[in-house]
C-alpha cells in the first residue's frame, strides 16, 4: 500500500509499510588518530558523539531521518544516558557497532549500544533514553502509531548474529 498526498508526498504509513525490518543496526568504523585523546585511546566525548550517530543512522535506514520527524511536529532528544567504558579503543582498531531499542512507551525510547573490539571484546556499551518532543514546545509527544511501527523491539541485552 502506497498512500501519496496531493503534494506527492508518501504517507509515514507508506514508509512504515514499506520500511526494512532492521531490529538491530550493525556497521564498523576504523578508529582514527583524530578520535583519541592525549592518552591516546578513544575519547570520552567522540564514544558519546558515535552513540548519536549510530542511533541516527538506525533511524535513516528504517526511513525515519530528522527532517522526516521534524516535518511531522516531533523530534528525539537524549534525556539520560548510563555509559560503560570496558577498555579503549587504539588508532587503526575495527570497531563494531550495533544499536536496538528494547522499549518504546509513550513519548520514550530505551536504546541500548555496544562497541566490540577486533576479539569481539566489549569496549563500550551504553543505554540512552531518549524522549519524542514536540518540535514547537519541546515537551514530550506521544510517538505516533505509524512511527512506532517502524520499531522492532528487542531484550536490553539484544540477540547475538
Amino acid at each position: 500500500m502506497n498512500v501519496v498526498s496531493a503534494a506527492g508526498e508518501r504517507s509515514l504509513f507508506s514508509v512504515a509499510m514499506n520500511a526494512p525490518r532492521i531490529p538491530i543496526l550493525r556497521r564498523t568504523r576504523t578508529v582514527t588518530e583524530r578520535d583519541c585523546d592525549v592518552l591516546g585511546h578513544v575519547n570520552n566525548v567522540r564514544w558519546v558523539r558515535w552513540l548519536v550517530e549510530l542511533a541516527e543512522a538506525h533511524a535513516e535506514a528504517l526511513g525515519l531521518p530528522f527532517e522526516t520527524c521534524r516535518e511531522r511536529g516531533g523530534v528525539w532528544v537524549v534525556r539520560h544516558q548510563d555509559l560503560a567504558y570496558q577498555r579503549g579503543a587504539l588508532p587503526g582498531e575495527e570497531l563494531r557497532e550495533s544499536t536496538w531499542i528494547s522499549e518504546l512507551r509513550g513519548a520514550r525510547s530505551t536504546r541500548h549500544a555496544r562497541f566490540e573490539g577486533p576479539a569481539g571484546d566489549i569496549r563500550f556499551e551504553a543505554t540512552t533514553l531518549w524522549a519524542f518532543v514536540d518540535v514547537a514546545t519541546m515537551r514530550p509527544k506521544r510517538v505516533p502509531p505509524e512511527m512506532r511501527a517502524l520499531f522492532d523491539l528487542l531484550p536490553p541485552e539484544g540477540i547475538e548474529a
